[in-house]
């Protein structure tokens, strides 16, 4: 029979689940995992929070082991071919830090699917970022997104699977008000408000003396979390309270590494002690963008 409308829809759906948080995403993800996940060196632990990317390994219980980034946060080839061990390793969970793509996606996906390995990528802080045309995420067997970093509500994740022979049993829903959030908010919009005071804040931070950007450059696609910088001369948990008292909130995303990345790991616990992140949201104009920058200058004098 042929109906008036469609009837069944199945086929042209998002392979998407609303979760009440990234957490929640990361937890129905762990629980399609067999064996050791494979994490990043650089996860960070927050005294009111916790840690939004170890607790739940910690509380699905999965087997975890590091492996070493560059300095830069980049994936080293050398590092994941020796440690993604078939028959040893179920996943591998690589994060797009800050909204930026991690480099040799291609070439983790092809190598997860070598040895067997699930690849999930953790696009918490790339809710809007896209490489090419697609958008982060897309490329692993799993992926997952937090709405609440990126939008003005305070809960709402996103659980996306690439992978057809995967179907998650879901119990948990994301709010209500969550979902309003997510369905009235202009993407696009917001996307463009964020490039462009990321764009102005980098040509004007070239002027503070003791800082750097941290990614100095901002790619077709990419809409970032924030701004990282690196404080080079100065404590920097002295200017994170310094600009506070200014009316300047900033955050040092991973200021503090869970306690199971060990000192072997150097690069990522210096990064952690030097990053600043600066806020470069919608709601920020280009005055806000210039006071900012005069006051972290007059701080680092």
């Amino acid at each position: 029979m042929i109906h008036k409308k469609a009837v069944e829809d199945r086929e042209y759906q998002k392979p998407e689940y609303f979760l009440p948080s990234g957490r929640a995403a990361l937890c129905l993800a762990l629980k399609q995992v067999k064996g050791k996940i494979l994490l990043p060196s650089y996860i960070g632990l927050s005294p009111k929070e916790g840690s939004g990317v170890f607790d739940p390994v910690r509380e699905a219980g999965t087997p975890y082991e590091f492996y070493a980034l560059g300095k830069d946060l980049s994936i080293i080839r050398k590092e994941l071919e020796q440690k993604l061990k078939p028959q040893q390793v179920g996943a591998l969970l690589v994060i797009h830090y800050f909204g930026f793509r991690q480099n040799d996606m291609q070439y983790i996906k092809g190598l997860c699917a070598k040895r067997g390995v699930l690849l999930i990528e953790d696009c918490a802080h790339a809710f809007a970022s896209y490489h090419r045309g697609k958008k982060l995420g897309t490329i692993g067997d799993m992926s997952i997104y937090s709405i609440h970093k990126f939008l003005p509500t305070k809960d709402g994740g996103i659980l996306r699977i690439n992978n057809p022979a995967i179907s998650p049993a879901v119990s948990e829903s994301i709010s209500e008000h969550a979902l309003k959030v997510l369905c009235k908010a202009d993407i696009p919009k917001i996307s463009k408000a964020r490039r462009a005071n990321y764009n102005y804040l980098l040509k004007k931070i070239r002027q503070v003396v003791g800082t750097r950007p941290f990614m100095p450059k901002l790619p077709a696609g990419i809409v970032p979390l924030n701004f990282p910088i690196i404080i080079e001369r100065k404590d920097r948990n002295t200017v994170y309270f310094e600009l506070l008292k200014r009316g300047i909130e900033t955050v040092s995303l991973y200021h503090t590494l869970i306690p199971e990345i060990g000192k072997e790991y150097a690069s990522s616990h210096l990064l952690s002690s030097k990053i600043l992140n600066l806020p470069i949201h919608e709601g920020i104009s280009s005055p806000d963008i210039d006071f900012m920058v005069k006051e972290l200058s007059k701080v680092l004098a």
